[in-house]
């Protein structure tokens, strides 16, 4: 006959047995559980910052500019008279104005800069003929062509970086003549007033500009609502200009160095299709 507390005995070691064989086994599956909360909540915030990600933004900013150009002529085609582009020099010049971006995402914006923007050329040691109808011999020896416009340079910015970004610019230009003067001086340094430098009336000169613009710059954001920038950008005329039958025809041509700072004015943010 079989003792009753034996088989109490051994039912309770065996109780113990199963316990101390289970807990190595819980305390697995528990870290593994742990584990698993962990991975999932990684997850989650991926999945957050893919969100951010996938949305779109749409910025809108306005901002203030001005820097220093330097212009001159170019394809000058001269039929009758002296041939200015042989004697013609680089000419230091402004440029001031407004500036509106539209920004398509965190690469690529359309800017376009309203400017008043110095162009035109200067000449030294010039002599000018007296067999031209109207016009007497005159002897210079600096003197500059003013041309002022109201410039309008549109482009895309094409940019690369987060906080410092490295742009890229190309579009087209068009400009308003505004002033069109000369500044002439003799050899005592004494300003000559007697007609123009090369026959370019307001009336006779082209009131309209337009070309091609290209350049890189560079853009630092201060803040998430403020940045600044420079870009250096060419502007090369397309149009064929009339200055009259001494200086012929001609197209301008400027190198512009612009400094700038923008303020976000509107921000909107949409989810991507893709």
């Amino acid at each position: 006959m079989v003792n009753p507390k034996l088989l109490q005995k051994k039912s309770t070691m065996k109780k113990i047995i199963y316990l101390f064989t289970l807990l190595p086994i819980m305390g697995f599956c528990q870290d593994n559980y742990t584990d698993y909360n962990k991975i999932i909540s990684e997850i989650k915030l991926l999945k957050g910052d893919d969100d951010k990600e996938k949305k779109k933004v749409h910025r809108i900013e306005i901002g203030l500019n001005g820097g220093l150009n330097i212009a001159n002529l170019r394809d000058v085609d001269v039929s009758s008279g002296i041939d200015i582009s042989e004697i013609a020099s680089n000419k230091l010049g402004t440029l001031y104005g407004g500036t509106f971006v539209y920004n398509f995402n965190k690469f690529l914006c359309i800017k376009g800069d309203f400017d008043i923007a110095s162009k035109g050329f200067e000449v030294k040691n010039l002599t000018i003929p007296n067999n031209l109808p109207n016009l007497d011999s005159i002897n210079i020896t600096n003197g500059k062509q003013l041309l002022n416009y109201f410039d309008i340079p549109a482009f895309f910015h094409l940019g690369f970086g987060k906080k410092l970004k490295f742009d890229l610019n190309f579009g087209p230009y068009l400009s308003f003549l505004l002033e069109n003067r000369s500044k002439l001086y003799d050899s005592d340094n004494n300003v000559i007033n007697q007609g123009t430098l090369i026959e370019m009336g307001e009336d006779g000169l082209s009131k309209i500009d337009w070309g091609f613009t290209y350049g890189a710059g560079i853009d630092y954001h201060l803040t998430d609502k403020v940045s600044i920038g420079f870009d250096f950008l060419i502007e090369q005329g397309q149009k064929v200009l009339n200055g009259g039958d001494l200086l012929g025809e001609f197209k301008n041509y400027s190198q512009d160095f612009d400094f700038g700072v923008n303020f976000l004015l509107v921000e909107k943010k949409s989810k991507k299709l893709f």
